[in-house]
C-alpha cells in the first residue's frame, strides 16, 4: 500500500469516527450547533495539518546522489515509503527510481513511520553495510545546487542532527560526526525536517 493510499483508509477512519462523536454528543443532549460545529472543524484541523507535514518535496536526483550515509538513504527510503533492504547502492537506486517515476510532480505524499514500517517488522533486519570512504567536507555538494559559505557556517549554533554545541571552527560535529552545513540545508525542506528527525532518534539511540 503506497502512502496517499494508507493516508486515505487512515482519514477515512477519522471522518467516521468524527461523525460518530458528533452524533453521540448530539444524541446526549449537547446543543445541534455545537455538535455540528465540532464535526466540521475537527477534520478541517485534521486535513491542514495532514497535508503541512505529510506532502513533501521530491528530491531531484542530482541531491539523492550527495547522499553517502546508508543510514541516511534507508531514513529517505522509509519516508518516501520505498523498501529498506539491501546496500547503499540498492537504496540509492531506488531513490533513483522513484524520483524518476515522480518526474514533473514536485510534491508526493508520505505516510509516518508507523504505518510504513507495519510491514517491515515482520521482516529481518537488513545486514549493516559498510560505509565508503567519504569525501573532504569541503568537496561535498549542499543540496539543491547549494554553496558552502561562512557565513552560513558561522550562523549554525547548534548540530542539526543531535542539537549539541556547534564547534568554534570546522564543519564537524564532534558529537554525532555529522556534516554541519549539509544537514542545515536538508532541514530547510520538510522532507529535510522528517529525515532530520529520524536521523535524531537514531544518533539518541546509539550515545
Amino acid at each position: 500500500m503506497s502512502p496517499k493510499e494508507a493516508w486515505g483508509v487512515f482519514s477515512f477512519a477519522v471522518v467516521m469516527g468524527d461523525v460518530f462523536a458528533a452524533a453521540l454528543l448530539y444524541d446526549i443532549g449537547v446543543n445541534a450547533m455545537f455538535a455540528v460545529g465540532l464535526g466540521l472543524i475537527v477534520p478541517l484541523i485534521y486535513f491542514y495539518i495532514l497535508y503541512k507535514r505529510y506532502n513533501v518535496e521530491v528530491l531531484s536526483e542530482k541531491d539523492i546522489m550527495q547522499f553517502d550515509d546508508p543510514d541516511d538513504l534507508r531514513i529517505l527510503c522509509s519516508i518516501y515509503g520505498i523498501d529498506t533492504t539491501g546496500d547503499m547502492d540498492d537504496m540509492k537506486a531506488r531513490l533513483l527510481k522513484f524520483a524518476w517515476s515522480m518526474h514533473g510532480e514536485p510534491y508526493t505524499w508520505v505516510a509516518p513511520k508507523a504505518v510504513l514500517s507495519f510491514g517491515q517488522a515482520l521482516e529481518m533486519p537488513p545486514a549493516e553495510a559498510k560505509a565508503p570512504p567519504r569525501r573532504s567536507v569541503a568537496d561535498t555538494p549542499l543540496p539543491g545546487g547549494r554553496q558552502r559559505t561562512q557565513a552560513r557556517r558561522s550562523s549554525i549554533v547548534r548540530c542539526p542532527v543531535c542539537q549539541a554545541p556547534a564547534p568554534a571552527k570546522g564543519s564537524i560535529c564532534p558529537k554525532c560526526g555529522s556534516d554541519l552545513e549539509f544537514y542545515e540545508v536538508v532541514g530547510e525542506s520538510k522532507v529535510g525536517k522528517l529525515m532530520l528527525f529520524e536521523k535524531a532518534g537514531q544518533v539518541r539511540r546509539k550515545t
